[in-house]
């Protein structure tokens, strides 16, 4: 199961073009949602933050949150 140096770095480059091109896709798809939902998606994903990092809760600016 051992590979040369480039065969893994030529399947790391493949891999790396793939995660690229899809977050590049991400990136339009959030370019063309309204401004409100992308607010309401990134308090969601805050929430979620401090839940998972409670030492991250005096970092968040809660007074967002309505």
């Amino acid at each position: 199961m051992s590979k040369n140096k480039g065969e893994y770095f030529k399947q790391a480059r493949k891999f790396n073009k793939q995660l690229f091109k899809s977050k590049e896709q991400m990136r339009n798809v959030w370019a063309r949602k309204p401004m409100e939902v992308k607010i309401r998606e990134l308090i969601k994903l805050q929430e979620i933050t401090a839940t998972l990092h409670p030492e991250l809760r005096n970092i968040i600016p809660w007074r967002l949150r309505k």
